[in-house]
């Protein structure tokens, strides 16, 4: 149950990040949501991974 909420949370933390960095013009709109999509895909293998490990 706490998986998802979690991945919520980092999701929302990715995208304020994401906004603040096409604000600053570092990169264009377009760009962010790919990146954004495969650190959270990256992000739940590892977490997954590392629960299996842990069992």
């Amino acid at each position: 149950m706490l998986k998802p909420a979690i991945l919520a949370l980092i999701r929302q933390i990715l995208t304020v990040a994401g906004t603040a960095l096409v604000a600053k013009g570092f990169v264009q709109a377009s760009d962010i949501e790919p990146v954004i999509g495969a650190l959270l895909t990256i992000g739940s293998v590892v977490w997954s991974v590392a629960d299996k490990r842990a069992r």
